[in-house]
């Protein structure tokens, strides 16, 4: 016992430093076991009301975009409220047909040739591969290829109909000779029947042969008809559940869409400051907190309405400066590719890393393609026009519609992107990604300026 009667400490000072750092870590687990279950059932969320979220999320954007709009016809022009929504209405409707009816059909067309392109450039790759690489190179990844050629015609389909018989000259003479009937029951045939068909050497024998065959057939349907009407039925069943079923998931879908407009009018009429209610409604909490939590509420919406304004409108005008670029490259489907290389802008960087590969790829594959001629002048000035577009929008566009709204790294963005993406159910989720990265960062900023020590928040 000490002299002025004070006990020993229970723990030495090394034993507090370790059990502060047990605690740190254990808060750290729990906190992160929280995030992982917000994340969960956010998830969980999304899937579920996927529909519903996805028409709430668009119906905000084209708010967030369209409000300016709305607001010049108001007070700029005085309109009122009503007549300006009405109007604004109008021109996006009548922007909209003018762009299809101009458009519409060049973009149907090379979407639909696109597609049937594509399916034939496996047999490209293949004959180029095999040209160009080493006899041992090709056998070693020849599995992997017919892998990827087996998935890209079940994707895209193999362009050959299944209908129509591959046949000898002989053969097809004899075909060609069949009425309708006959070549129906010629195509039921196995290799073995087809066979002794060809070997009959008069039309007549030919004939009656079909004919004994389409008797065959029949005879056999009927029986497997009387036989098998139980699992008929049962598959019919089954056949006009899943119709019903596809049926009302249409119905939903339409829905879904059909409800955008009626959201967008109500976002768009109301004038009333939800952050200004919001900060009325948190009178429990104390002064301080109060405003912490207005601040970051503030904050978010707004990197929300500066990221999706701007970013809406930054893919508007790549997808446009695409389209030109590509088509005066003489780059095949370049209207079609374009718009859509600008429309995945919206989230970053994936319309940019897309649109090179796939250009790449058609101006290398495309029927007089570098694949055929081996000149890579179509290739050369795509690439002109990916750095020119990216140039503008780089030095131009972000810095005059977004500012530095966000702040981020683009590695940060690359990864929160992603992260986001497979957190929240995929496209959503990516485009919900800058914004809820952006806000974690300002919720970070504000916890070190108020709460922690400058040197466990030395980046500040």
């Amino acid at each position: 016992m000490s002299a002025n009667g004070d006990s020993p400490p229970v723990l030495t000072e090394r034993q507090r430093k370790f059990l502060g750092f047990v605690l740190c870590c254990a808060g750290a687990l729990l906190l992160g076991c929280l995030v992982a279950s917000l994340v969960l059932i956010l998830n969980r969320a999304f899937d579920m009301f996927g529909g519903v979220i996805w028409s709430l999320a668009i119906s905000g954007m084209l708010a967030i975009l369209l409000r300016p709009i709305v607001t010049f016809f108001d007070e700029k022009v005085g309109l009122g409220r009503f007549a300006s929504i009405l109007l604004l209405y109008v021109l996006v409707v009548a922007s909209s047909g003018s762009a299809i009816w101009f458009l519409g059909g060049k973009v149907a067309g090379q979407v639909r040739e696109f597609a049937g392109t594509a399916g034939q450039w496996p047999e490209k790759i293949e004959s180029k591969a095999k040209e160009s690489l080493p006899p041992e190179t090709w056998e070693a990844f020849s599995d992997q290829f017919q892998a990827f050629r087996q998935y890209w015609e079940e994707l895209l389909g193999s362009g050959v109909d299944p209908s129509t018989p591959i046949l000898s000259l002989a053969e097809q003479s004899v075909y060609d000779k069949l009425n309708v009937e006959e070549r129906e029951t010629f195509r039921a045939l196995d290799d073995d029947e087809r066979a002794s068909l060809f070997e009959l050497e008069s039309t007549k024998e030919q004939t009656e042969y079909l004919a004994r065959k389409a008797l065959e057939m029949h005879n056999r349907a009927m029986e497997t008809i009387g036989q098998q009407g139980e699992e008929i039925a049962q598959k019919s069943a089954e056949v006009i559940k899943t119709a019903w079923t596809s049926l009302l998931s249409l119905f939903a879908k339409i829905t879904y869409l059909a409800v955008i407009p009626i959201y967008l009018f109500y976002f768009l009429s109301s004038n009333r400051n939800l952050l200004d209610d919001l900060e009325g409604e948190l009178g429990f909490l104390s002064t301080s907190v109060k405003e912490d939590v207005v601040f970051l509420i503030r904050e978010f919406v707004g990197i929300l309405v500066a990221f999706f304004r701007g970013q809406l409108l930054i893919g508007m005008l790549m997808g446009v400066g695409y389209a030109i670029g590509f088509t005066l490259s003489g780059l095949k489907f370049g209207i079609a590719l374009g718009l859509l290389f600008g429309l995945l802008n919206i989230v970053p960087y994936l319309g940019s890393i897309v649109g090179i590969v796939t250009a790449f790829l058609v101006a290398y594959l495309q029927p007089g393609g570098i694949a055929e001629t081996g000149e890579w002048t179509v290739l050369l000035w795509c690439g002109v026009s990916f750095v020119v577009v990216q140039l503008i929008e780089s030095y131009y566009l972000t810095p005059k519609i977004m500012g530095q709204q966000t702040g981020l790294h683009p590695v940060v963005v690359i990864v929160s992107i992603f992260f986001w993406g497979s957190a929240l159910g995929g496209i959503l989720g990516m485009i919900f990604g800058i914004p809820l990265t952006a806000f974690i960062i300002i919720a970070w900023r504000l916890l070190c300026r108020k709460y922690f020590t400058r040197t466990l928040c030395s980046s500040e």
